[in-house]
């Protein structure tokens, strides 16, 4: 029987729900047959063998070699190695992915206008990291703090990338909050941080806002209605920041 936690666990290294059940199997029998394995498991021989020799690649598993059969052993110790080699990549890929992302904006069509639809927790995860990591300033409407909409986790993430930019980002909603208990940051938040307060009487707001650049982005959050859209457009995010600006002189 496959230990559950620990299959669990071993998922959370990065490994396919195939080669996660191989290898917790072997764990649980501390050495096994293609034949055993495949019997406990499920999973056909010849995808089997190939989880195997992937498993061996990464140094996670180990050939013993027998007079009369072969077995495979798990190696928990290559589990260090095969950490350091993923972190060594995740390195890699946060140097190159900035240059990518920056070469293939200039390869957008000039003036060109596109709407970008996002849905549930992650899409939202998604959205508010586009607008913290665009190192422009960014205005709009606030509903609800980024803990209630991505969890405090995520959001103290994203507000350490504002802190990172030092992009300034200016937000009006109907009720302050200026404890800055939400965030660990506390009060040195308020470098890149002003908000406003405006009567929900006159103006009551019900969903967030972003204006960035030539994006204009809104989302909505409640209950279990996750959604948002980004509109790339220039007229438009024009437009949307004059608005913005009215409210922020009528704001307090």
């Amino acid at each position: 029987m496959i230990n559950t936690s620990l299959l669990k666990i071993i998922k959370q290294i990065g490994l396919t729900e195939k080669h996660s059940v191989v290898y917790a199997t072997l764990l649980a029998n501390q050495s096994a047959t293609p034949l055993v394995l495949a019997r406990e498991t499920r999973i056909n021989r010849s995808s089997l063998y190939r989880y195997l020799e992937e498993l061996r690649s990464k140094g996670l598993v180990n050939l013993v070699m027998g007079d009369k059969s072969s077995r495979y052993k798990a190696n928990p110790e290559g589990l260090n190695q095969y950490l350091v080699s993923e972190e060594s990549r995740i390195e890699s890929l946060k140097r190159t992915i900035p240059s990518l992302v920056a070469e293939l904006s200039k390869q957008e069509v000039a003036g060109g206008s596109e709407v970008k639809y996002f849905q549930g927790t992650q899409g939202l995860k998604q959205m508010l990291w586009n607008v913290v990591s665009s190192g422009k300033e960014y205005v709009g409407l606030g509903y609800l703090d980024w803990n209630t909409s991505v969890g405090k986790s995520f959001a103290e993430k994203l507000r350490a990338k504002n802190m990172e930019t030092g992009a300034r980002s200016r937000e009006i909603l109907n009720h302050l909050d200026d404890t800055f208990e939400y965030t660990g940051l506390g009060e040195t938040y308020a470098k890149v941080f002003e908000h406003r307060a405006i009567d929900p009487k006159i103006l009551e707001i019900k969903h967030d806002t972003y204006i960035y650049g030539d994006v204009f982005a809104y989302y909505y959050h409640y209950q279990r209605e996750y959604f948002g859209v980004e509109i790339h457009n220039k007229e438009i995010a024009r437009t949307e920041r004059q608005m913005f600006e009215i409210l922020w002189r009528t704001a307090k």
